[in-house]
C-alpha cells in the first residue's frame, strides 16, 4: 500500500505544470528585421536588429527606381553592442517596395527590403 501511495504521489508532482516567469525572458519576438530579405511594415512599427560595433550610425530607406533617400535618421545605439530597436514612422512614405538600409561610417552594413503598408 505504502509504494502505491508513493507511485501516485511521484505521478501527481512529476505531472505539475512548469513555471515560466515572463519577465525573465525579454527575448524580442523573432522581428529581426535584417534577418529576412523582405519584411512588410506599417506606420509605428517596432524593429529588432543586431548592432555589431559602437559608433554613430544611421537607418535609412532608399527608393530602388528612382535611386533616392526618402527618410535617414542617425543614432547611438541606446543598448550598446548587441540587440537594439527602433520606431518606423513611414505614414508618408510610398506604398511599395523599398530598401531599409543600417549604415555605418558611410558603409551599408546591412540591408533588406520593406514592403510599407
Amino acid at each position: 500500500m505504502r509504494k502505491y501511495l508513493i507511485l501516485l504521489l511521484f505521478l501527481l508532482f512529476s505531472c505539475e505544470k512548469d513555471f515560466i516567469d515572463e519577465d525573465v525572458i525579454s527575448i524580442p519576438r523573432e522581428d529581426r528585421i535584417f534577418a529576412v530579405t523582405q519584411s512588410s511594415v506599417v506606420d509605428n512599427q517596432t524593429i529588432f536588429f543586431n548592432i555589431e560595433s559602437d559608433g554613430e550610425h544611421t537607418l535609412a530607406i532608399k527608393d530602388l527606381e528612382t535611386n533616392s533617400i526618402l527618410s535617414k535618421e542617425t543614432f547611438l545605439p541606446k543598448n550598446g553592442i548587441g540587440m537594439n530597436d527602433k520606431i518606423l514612422y513611414i505614414k508618408s512614405l510610398p506604398t511599395k517596395k523599398l530598401q531599409l538600409q543600417l549604415i555605418l561610417g558611410g558603409e551599408i552594413i546591412k540591408s533588406t527590403l520593406i514592403i510599407v503598408e
